[in-house]
């Protein structure tokens, strides 16, 4: 084998290494991220998804305006708040929130609801402050522990201990939850998007 054929069979092999190592470098770098440096990407939800889901065994409910609910809510979409004590200025803010969630869905509105469960009887302030929420579903005095103990998250406070909101889905699964400072707009997203890939409620 002569010089030049010896140099061109060199660069020849060269090429084809440096061919595979492009062709595969997607794949070995994404294997130290993933499994090395642990940057795997974040969810695509805002909220913190309950694994695994729960199905909400609802106790017969009424509410303020006379309603009764028995085994939920219906086969719709809902944000529950527990307000426990008391409705703080935290309280009130995701209450509007929740509202405008709702009206900014536009011809998905009615697939959502939004559900207000208080652990003491109303007071005048909060009752002044609901006659502009028509639309919610109120349900005051509630201190049921098997209830609350449903939407219990490990390594989240007690419910009913902070205004968080809560997704259940139209099948009374809860799915979502969010905490009591939450980014109204991104909490809009994943109500959309839910509501894209699912037909139901």
């Amino acid at each position: 084998m002569n010089q030049q054929t010896s140099n061109s069979l060199f660069w020849y092999r060269v090429k084809l290494v440096a061919l595979i190592a492009v062709f595969l470098s997607p794949f070995v770098g994404g294997w130290f991220a993933f499994y090395v440096f642990d940057l795997r990407p974040p969810s695509g939800n805002y909220g913190m998804l309950v694994e695994p889901v729960k199905k909400i065994d609802w106790p017969v409910l009424e509410s303020v305006d006379g309603r009764r609910f028995d085994g939920g809510f219906g086969g719709r979409w809902t944000f529950v708040l527990f307000s426990g004590d008391s409705c703080d200025a935290q309280c009130f803010s995701n209450l509007f929130y929740m509202r405008q969630i709702r009206t900014l869905l536009g011809r998905d509105t009615m697939r959502l609801q939004n559900v207000l469960i208080t652990a003491e009887p109303l007071s005048e302030k909060l009752r002044t402050f609901l006659l502009e929420y028509p639309n919610l579903i109120v349900i005051e005095n509630n201190r049921d522990r098997g209830l609350y103990s449903q939407f219990a998250v490990e390594g989240f406070p007690e419910v009913g201990s902070t205004p968080r909101i809560y997704l259940i889905d139209p099948d009374q699964n809860l799915m979502l939850h969010y905490p009591a400072e939450n980014d109204q707009n991104r909490v809009l997203e994943d109500i959309k998007k839910l509501m894209k890939l699912s037909q139901i409620g």
